[in-house]
């Protein structure tokens, strides 16, 4: 069952979860042993050697219990000291593939699996049954009693506003909301609607990339950094979305007239090979999804130039 984008609906027909970034996967326990476990990806390839310890956890708990389990597989950021974790799929990433993960690497980087659903029970299937009794069937699972496995928040009695803000304030990737009468189904369905948080920032351009294709004889992406101390920038990504053909050829010619010979940029700039560097002085706005935890921008989408800003002005926001 897959969601459809959109605005956080109200009402009372309505129930709203937290959407956590990681990696979607089914569940299925036919036994108290983790070799009674079968975890399934999205795309229908088992992974349940990539996660021994959730299999070992759901057959401890459940495994009395023939279940069948919607859920994300989430793993944590290792956060600054006096900073809360948050959901990291840099840090998942690390984990999937990844066929038998040594022990080493379990300890490294740990995964929870966050249920939100349950499709069979005991045998019998419940996908029919309104989302609210099934919601009542997965609480009635115990799963918070395991270190490794737990049960996706129902914000129940929090408004829209209030549940992106406190996804916002959690690192979340958003809010899901869902029908509390509807059934299970496959596919992509109107009763579950999912709304991302998208965030803004003010960067400095540092650089360009020409464009490929259509764009080979325009600009491809800018190149954005923030200003540190020493009035280098430090790199945060390239965008590439977001401009119009217009744009793009405007763009190119202010920045070829600002161009320079040396990076202005204190870190790594993956697209150094074909960037072309320009006077870090003109400020734009990108809308994004996330920061990844190397400090780059996830799925940026340019927003517009900024003369009202000065490069000088901006510093290095917070990351969430």
């Amino acid at each position: 069952m897959l969601a459809t984008a959109g605005e956080v609906p109200t009402g009372p027909g309505w129930a709203l979860e937290l959407k956590w970034d990681g990696m979607r996967a089914l569940a299925y326990v036919e036994g108290p042993k983790p070799d009674a476990v079968t975890l399934v990806s999205r795309n229908q390839r088992a992974v349940t050697g990539s996660y021994p310890e959730l299999a070992a956890a759901l057959a401890e708990t459940v495994g009395t219990r023939q279940v069948t389990l919607d859920a994300e597989v989430v793993a944590l950021s290792v956060p600054a000291p006096g900073a809360p974790a948050r959901p990291s799929f840099d840090r998942l990433q690390l984990r999937m593939g990844v066929v038998k993960p040594s022990a080493t690497l379990r300890a490294e980087v740990p995964v929870t699996f966050v249920a939100f659903d349950v499709l069979a029970l005991d045998g019998e299937t419940v996908i029919h049954r309104p989302w609210e009794e099934r919601r009542r069937l997965l609480e009635g699972l115990g799963l918070d009693a395991h270190p490794r496995l737990t049960t996706s928040p129902w914000l129940e009695g929090v408004d829209p506003a209030a549940a992106l803000a406190l996804a916002e304030a959690h690192g979340m990737e958003g809010v899901l909301a869902k029908r509390r009468d509807a059934p299970y189904r496959s596919g992509r369905t109107h009763t579950w609607i999912k709304t991302p948080i998208w965030r803004t920032v003010e960067a400095v351009i540092g650089g360009w990339a020409p464009g490929r294709g259509r764009n080979h004889d325009s600009l491809g992406a800018v190149l954005l950094g923030l200003p540190e101390a020493d009035g280098r920038l430090r790199y945060i990504g390239h965008v590439g979305t977001g401009f119009t053909h217009a744009a793009r050829d405007r763009m190119r010619e202010q920045l070829v007239a600002d161009a320079i010979d040396d990076s202005p940029f204190s870190t790594a700039v993956l697209e150094e090979r074909a960037a072309r560097w320009c006077a870090p002085k003109i400020v734009g706005e990108v809308r994004f999804r996330s920061w990844t935890d190397d400090g780059h921008l996830r799925h940026p989408s340019w927003r517009g130039l900024r003369p009202d800003r000065d490069a000088d002005e901006l510093r290095a926001p917070a990351r969430s």
